[in-house]
């Protein structure tokens, strides 16, 4: 008994130690590695948006609405867009596989407007030439966030024509209201970021929590503690389970139902936000 004492005591100070100097490389990469907006980033992330309000009209600048050509590749538009806050009627919610593991995915939300646009917001890592995603690296603090505020036909034709990535489309019941206020609420995160850099975090502040955050300030909504709110993945899941997408079935034929494709929504379309959501079957405008 004394010998498996004394073992289980070598084990602990062992398992101190070593969670010690873990949390000691931590904070030495808090102090080292400072966010900055001055950087070499790569096409498509060299413009931070911002928000502008006067009265019930709202003007972005930098809204992104790039014609990609290939990976790296595009038309560059930045461009300068008014939407009148009065019109807003839905927030859609997108989920876009970018890895064979089911889990890996991103998670960004788009805000309709009764004349038929969107304004996509889509919080990411900000990454300079070169660099790819890693969840690891997100967790030690390698990359600025950034968000990304622009077309459908830029962000989402961008995962699923040139990333050939899996992209799912779940309609919210979010009334006008709400959206609305979510959108504001995630702005003075917008407006944040464009003022002052800040770090992104895989675990604490990522693309699924920056939002899930906002729709509770929002709302009576609580999220569940959950693995799946850590793979973006499977959080169609659990937005399918609170109630808060419509369904059209049980879960699973929600999702096969909620997928989009560039064989059968074109991303040169004239009416490529009408014709996304004619693919899951919704009554479009």
């Amino acid at each position: 008994m004394k010998h498996a004492r004394l073992y289980r005591s070598k084990n602990f100070r062992k398992g101190m130690l070593f969670a010690t100097c873990l949390f000691g490389a931590y904070l030495v990469l808090v102090m080292v590695f400072r966010p900055s907006h001055e950087r070499n980033w790569e096409l498509g992330q060299e413009r931070l948006p911002r928000f502008a309000f006067q009265d019930e009209r709202l003007t972005i600048e930098n809204f992104r609405n790039f014609d990609w050509k290939g990976e790296g590749i595009a038309n560059v538009r930045y461009e300068t867009r008014a939407f009148d806050l009065r019109d807003i009627h839905s927030v859609d919610v997108f989920i876009s596989h970018f890895d064979t593991f089911e889990g890996l995915a991103h998670i960004f939300l788009s805000f309709g407007f009764s004349d038929g646009r969107h304004i996509v917001i889509s919080m990411e890592t900000r990454r300079e030439v070169g660099e790819s995603f890693s969840p690891i690296l997100g967790v030690l603090r390698q990359f600025e966030i950034i968000y990304i505020v622009g077309s459908e036909q830029d962000i989402v034709g961008l995962r699923t024509d040139i990333r050939d990535e899996r992209v799912y489309l779940y309609r919210t019941i979010a009334s006008p209201l709400q959206a609305r206020e979510l959108l504001l609420k995630i702005a003075e995160d917008v407006n944040g970021i464009y003022e002052e850099p800040r770090m992104y975090n895989t675990l604490t502040n990522n693309c699924t929590n920056a939002l899930t955050r906002r729709v509770e300030d929002i709302s009576t909504v609580k999220f569940p503690l959950t693995w799946k709110t850590l793979l973006p993945g499977y959080f169609d899941e659990v937005l399918f389970g609170m109630g808060l997408i419509v369904p059209a079935g049980d879960f699973q034929e929600t999702k096969g139902r909620s997928l989009i494709d560039n064989i059968r929504v074109h991303r040169q379309s004239p009416r490529y936000e009408s014709d996304l959501r004619e693919v899951i079957g919704e009554v479009t405008w």
